[in-house]
């Protein structure tokens, strides 16, 4: 089957609003995944062919041309959102958005009781210390907590997400600390989140209680990345590539897959599928590897290259196992220096770029084996493992689970509830078979799609999505859970959105408060999401949004 050209499926989606960093299908296209709004979301053209195609599996011969590529689309955004709920730096990156409230809600009340509602409260607290210099510290502790907490949530995604490109705004930032630091807070964050869910004891989760006193060693020590102002050693790529880059060569395989004449390499740059981010990440696989650019998507350096990007988003270092050489933080957990390190491997190695034929379970544990031996790092498998283990060691995981099961979640912590309990669910099923969640393109386009890696994927769609018909987001229907239960907890995850969007927006955005959320809602009314989202943050913090001074 030739692949149609691309038509209006590339045309660039309606303009909106963007919270936070938003993973795209091609560049201006009609497929994104939200990481802030936790929404898949597909153009209505790519709806109308998604919805021709049967909802419990994939015949590449019996659907058009154009449907392949929108279902390619879906792939792509659906890969985005196993990153992002399924691999640890996802896990971190998505649930660092959540902490900006559950870390920092008793400072805030505290700030409001003892100061009043003041907006934003970083620049209220820089007025102070201008005005008042060092005095002013111990009584605007409470304050600088919370300013602090989500500065270094801020910080921590703009350096992972793209290092080369924000590191030297960073250091001009009298608030950024260092890299190594932020790293610290925000695992210190993830760890207690989880640990407040299903082991309050702290009886197998990483002990977090003495990282504090590492942080002040290193800080002393003056090792680099972690005091102020520190040079760092910049990674090749970073965060946002790699996540890409991965999504994108997935889809090709699967495209590649469906073909009855397989396109060259070539083809598909002509056809719009190598430019910018989407292959900002191979290209720099192929440079520092010193490799050839394939003349086909199935040559084996395509899934080396993937391989290297399931491993290096996958760190284990902070979750699940306990730091153990506190120097080495950055180089165990950080997403862009893992994969230019695990790229010098496969150069070191260069047997290994044609050692993927079979994309079996036994070559991705062999070469992960070859690449950690040189790196220094976890066996994948080992941090899956260890995950399963919780099953059994952790009190509270069980009963996660049995929501899970369900769908009917305790509201208390419902979104942490949520998504870890799709974390632990995604990596037992990546335990027993790492490959499909490593190639997935291959087995979907072609015979190795058994019903097994089918069940799998079907279990692990997308929680919410838009629609082609309508505006606003929709949970998904999923066989043995009810309806009343999936509606539930699908108004209780979004209802908590307000919270989240207006207390960063307390916290650092200058200006009055701005209740936009029109993304959420079909038939949208300005009044009524005003009132919502007041309702909703006077519940947390017991003032109106529009008792706050709006500091100038």
């Amino acid at each position: 089957m030739m692949l149609e050209p691309l038509h209006d499926l590339l045309d660039p989606l309606d303009d909106q609003k963007e919270t936070g960093p938003t993973f795209r299908a091609c560049l201006n296209a009609h497929g994104m995944y939200e990481t802030t709004r936790f929404v898949l979301r597909l153009s209505p053209r790519n709806h109308q062919f998604m919805d021709a195609i049967e909802a419990d599996g994939f015949d590449g011969t019996t659907v058009s041309p154009e449907a392949i590529q929108a279902y390619s689309t879906y792939i792509h955004e659906t890969i985005h959102w196993w990153q992002h709920v399924g691999s640890t730096s996802g896990l971190l990156l998505s649930l660092s958005y959540l902490a900006q409230v559950h870390s920092n809600i008793g400072e805030l009340r505290d700030v409001i009781t003892k100061f009043g509602p003041k907006k934003p409260l970083k620049g209220w607290t820089d007025q102070v210390l201008l005005a008042e210099g060092s005095a002013a510290q111990a009584k605007l502790a409470a304050a600088n907590i919370a300013v602090n907490n989500a500065l270094d949530v801020e910080y921590y995604k703009y350096y992972a997400f793209d290092p080369r490109k924000n590191i030297k705004w960073m250091m001009e930032e009298n608030h950024f600390e260092s890299v190594g630091h932020g790293y610290f807070i925000v695992y210190g964050q993830l760890v207690g989140m989880i640990a407040g869910l299903i082991d309050p004891d702290f009886e197998t989760l990483p002990k977090i209680q003495k990282w504090d006193a590492e942080i002040l060693r290193l800080r002393a020590k003056k090792c680099e990345g972690f005091y102020w102002k520190s040079p760092v050693q910049l990674p090749a790529v970073g965060l946002h590539a790699i996540y890409e880059g991965q999504a994108r060569f997935i889809q090709l395989q699967f495209l590649d897959g469906t073909q009855e004449v397989p396109l060259s390499c070539q083809e598909w740059r002509e056809n719009g599928f190598f430019s910018g981010i989407y292959v900002e990440a191979f290209e720099a696989f192929l440079k520092i590897s010193e490799s050839e650019w394939p003349e086909s998507i199935s040559d084996s350096i395509v899934g080396l290259f993937l391989l290297v990007c399931d491993l290096a988003m996958n760190p284990t270092r902070g979750v699940p196992f306990d730091v153990e050489i506190f120097e080495d933080l950055i180089l165990d957990v950080d997403v862009g220096v893992r994969f230019t390190r695990l790229c010098y491997a496969a150069k070191a190695l260069p047997h290994l770029k044609n050692a993927i034929t079979d994309y079996s379970k036994e070559e991705y544990v062999e070469i992960s084996n070859q690449l950690i031996e040189l790196t220094g790092y976890d066996h994948p498998l080992a941090g899956l493992r260890e995950i399963l283990e919780w099953f059994e060691k952790t009190p509270g995981l069980k009963g996660l689970m049995e929501e899970y099961r369900t769908f009917e979640f305790e509201r208390t912590n419902l979104p942490l509830r949520v998504f870890l309990s799709h974390f632990f669910a995604l990596s037992k099923d990546k335990y027993e078979k790492p490959e499909f969640f490593c190639w997935p393109g291959r087995y979907m386009s072609g015979g190795s799609f058994d019903k097994h890696a089918r069940d799998i994927w079907l279990r692990h769609l997308s929680l919410f999505s838009d629609r082609g018909d309508k505006n606003g987001v929709y949970p998904r229907r999923w066989p043995n859970r009810s309806e009343a239960a999936i509606m539930k907890t699908f108004k209780s995850f979004y209802g908590t959105m307000a919270i989240y969007d207006l207390t960063r927006q307390w916290i650092l955005k200058d200006g009055p408060f701005v209740c936009d959320f029109r993304w959420l809602s079909e038939n949208y009314n300005q009044e009524d999401a005003d009132a919502w989202a007041n309702d909703s943050f006077r519940q947390v913090y017991g003032v109106d949004l529009s008792d706050f001074e709006i500091v100038a």
